[in-house]
């Protein structure tokens, strides 16, 4: 039997994101979210349908109507009852994945007192991970269909920010840090362009150790900043 996946068991400062085994870490994690969060069973029962075949294959060209349907459990007409077309449904429960992945982060965040340093790992570390779970591929398929900006195809790095901000002002070692929530917005929206860039244009640098570590040191450097202000 496989031996289960944590999303915070990987160290991607030595070796390089390894797809398969981050996919294996967070599908659970995400249909846990799913099943607590998404009220509308439709919708549900659809994106699940997505996620456990896309899972599988990483491939948009398996994501059919009739498959998705099929696995949801509903017809091809609620389908398109509930979504304008296919390309829509991609969009939004590539999005709504996203959102789960914070929602995610912030279930492990909030059992854990972190120094700066360690929530800049943690954040880090969880923020790679998720991003590697979904090939690019996908992500530049979207991108051209969609021709949305950053802020409008990435709606859920605001709700990130939110969840940094509120965890480091009722997290002991970091409580006395200030923290604009639009600088941080700022950060946070540098960091997933970097990340969105590499996966749009295929940089060979994307997943890498040295990827990882440049995130890292930017998001450190931006936070060592504020705590020096502070003291």
């Amino acid at each position: 039997m496989t031996k289960p996946l944590a999303i915070t068991n990987f160290d991607f400062s030595k070796s390089p994101a390894k797809r398969a085994d981050l996919i294996r870490a967070w599908v659970p994690e995400i249909e846990e979210i799913a099943n607590v969060t998404i009220t509308d069973d439709k919708f549900k029962s659809f994106l699940l349908a997505a996620i456990s075949l896309g899972a599988k294959r990483q491939s948009l060209n398996i994501l059919t109507v009739e498959k998705l349907s099929n696995i949801a459990g509903y017809s091809r007409s609620t389908f398109f009852r509930l979504f304008e077309s296919q390309t829509q449904f991609f969009l939004r429960g590539y999005q709504l994945s996203c959102l789960l992945s914070i929602k995610v982060y912030e279930k492990h965040l909030s059992d854990q007192v972190l120094d700066l340093d360690a929530f800049c790992t943690f954040t880090t570390d969880v923020f790679f991970g998720a991003n590697f779970t979904i090939s690019p591929e996908i992500i530049q398929f979207l991108w051209r269909k969609h021709k949305r900006s950053q802020a409008e195809f990435h709606p859920h790095l605001q709700e990130l920010a939110r969840i940094m901000q509120a965890y480091l002002q009722q997290n002991s070692p970091t409580k006395n840090i200030q923290i604009d929530i639009d600088e941080l917005t700022a950060v946070i929206t540098l960091l997933d362009l970097d990340i969105l860039t590499a996966r749009l244009e295929n940089d060979p640098i994307l997943g890498t150790a040295d990827h990882y570590l440049r995130l890292k040191r930017l998001l450190r450097g931006y936070f060592l900043s504020l705590n020096e202000a502070a003291a």
